[in-house]
């Protein structure tokens, strides 16, 4: 266990022990830190900004700068298998999600030991572990890159992991109303595939969630075939920083900077309860008060209107699930433990400092008593190394504010059944209408499009065969296989 000492603190052990610890985050989590600004990562802003402009290319491209890719390599590889599926680098886009679902399940066994860690260094060092929503929407987007290459066995696989993830039991588990959605989008995507058995058990299964189910997912017949459009609506809320006031009387301050792990941290939950009690007096004298780098859960960048599908003479209303939701669910089931070990790392810089002013003030009683200029200078020293052990500690410890930030604020489904023959497809919200090109239904066949309506001006970019057939599939045979057109508005 990392505790930070074995006995009461004295400024000497504090002075040494300090710094070691804080270090040791080394180089690359200091530089994560200081990239958690008050705007979020500002990373962020420059990547969201390219693809709501319809530069997704650039957006790809500014990933290969390290200023502006994250840090962290799972959240980076996340950040790619979007950012691929909207710039056509689909292979690449596969791949990076395929390396996050890799990365999620080695850290998952770690994540434990790991965060032991964080009660002496900031949260934002540590490698990042996606919340179970976030997790989701990795095979998600990775059978959306393999759809797009037609890569129907691969596209099953991501379908099957999806189906994992919703099928595990817990209470960690997202809103009823995104598990169906998602539910749903596995069915597609095993329909996509051919896998029409592992289809019907997810249409069941959505239905058990959802009730009413968003068009009809019987086989369609040799005269006609379906059109599924996934649309995905703005940018999910995301982490902010935020102050957070300690109150606590001297013998805690002693607990929490002295005692073991376990202790340190039931005392810093009662400290964190002592913040949201109203009837505790905070004009009571004796009371130490400290500020503790946290974070809270920010607003969506949300889209007005409603959403409709429409083609001659056909128009579908949407189903759809509310993302952000389910990630600030995530967040706040987080955020007690994360609060709890910022209030015990904040508990020993406090101290720390305190120790700082005392050994200088030391340092300067001995020179002032005598006149050998050598006395006070080990106190100066202890002083020193506190004060630049507390100084890079503030700076290194602020809140995790990292995020799956380019996921939708929210996740809608369309689907329509058509006759055999050609069809224009456009969404239409308000005054606006985004045509999604010219898809040739097939008989008994799906044709897939994705749709992102960010949440500013931008156009729309088809990026796949119209004809929703993949390469080989000679045109009249029926079948479930089809193409993707990615767009976005």
């Amino acid at each position: 266990m990392f505790g930070v000492a074995s006995r009461a603190a004295n400024p000497l052990r504090l002075a040494v022990v300090l710094p070691l610890l804080v270090l040791s985050s080394g180089c690359a989590t200091a530089s994560a830190a200081f990239r958690a600004g008050p705007g979020g990562i500002p990373a962020e802003w420059a990547l969201r900004d390219h693809l709501t402009y319809g530069r997704a290319t650039s957006a790809w491209s500014a990933m290969g700068d390290k200023k502006v890719a994250p840090a962290d390599a799972l959240l980076r590889a996340m950040y790619r298998g979007v950012i691929g599926l909207h710039a056509g680098e689909y292979s690449a886009g596969s791949r990076a999600m395929d390396r996050a679902w890799t990365l999620v399940d080695d850290r998952y066994s770690k994540r434990l030991s790991v965060g032991a860690a964080s009660l002496v260094t900031s949260e934002a060092t540590l490698p990042y572990y996606p919340g179970i929503t976030e997790r989701m929407f990795i095979p998600y987007y990775g059978a959306l890159n393999w759809l797009a290459r037609n890569e129907l066995d691969e596209t099953a696989v991501e379908a099957r992991r999806l189906s994992a993830l919703l099928a595990a039991e817990g209470d960690d588990q997202p809103p009823a109303e995104l598990r169906g959605m998602l539910r749903y989008v596995s069915g597609v995507l095993f329909e996509a595939a051919g896998e029409q058995q592992d289809a019907m058990v997810a249409y069941r299964n959505a239905a058990a969630l959802l009730g009413t189910l968003p068009g009809d997912t019987t086989v369609a017949g040799r005269d006609s075939g379906d059109v599924v459009v996934l649309i995905e609506e703005g940018f999910v809320g995301r982490p902010e920083p935020q102050n957070f006031g300690v109150y606590m009387n001297g013998d805690e301050l002693v607990a929490l900077t002295s005692g073991d792990d376990n202790g340190r941290l039931q005392l810093a939950q009662t400290l964190q309860r002592r913040h949201f009690d109203a009837s505790f007096d905070r004009a009571q004298l004796g009371w130490l008060t400290y500020e503790v780098n946290w974070a809270s859960f920010g607003e969506a960048s949300r889209i007005d209107g409603a959403l409709a599908v429409r083609t001659t003479p056909s128009t579908a209303t949407l189903a759809g699930a509310d993302v952000t939701a389910a990630v600030r669910a995530d967040f706040q089931r987080a955020m007690p433990a994360k609060l709890t070990r910022a209030i015990a790392r904040s508990a020993v810089r406090w101290a720390a400092t305190r120790a700082a002013d005392r050994a200088f003030s030391d340092a300067a009683k001995k020179r002032g008593d005598d006149d050998d200029d050598s006395k006070g200078w080990g106190s100066f020293f202890v002083g020193l190394g506190l004060a630049a052990a507390t100084i890079t500690s503030a700076v290194i410890d602020q809140p995790d504010l990292r995020a799956w930030q380019l996921l939708p604020d929210r996740l809608s489904v369309a689907r329509m059944r058509l006759p055999v023959g050609d069809h224009p497809i456009e969404v239409v919200r308000g005054d606006e209408v985004v045509s999604l090109g010219t898809v040739t239904v097939r008989p008994g066949g799906v044709a897939v499009l994705t749709h992102r309506w960010w949440p500013g001006p931008g156009r729309t970019i088809p990026t796949a065969d119209p004809t929703g057939i993949p390469p080989g599939i000679p045109p009249g045979i029926p079948t479930a296989a089809q193409g993707v057109k990615v767009s976005a508005k």
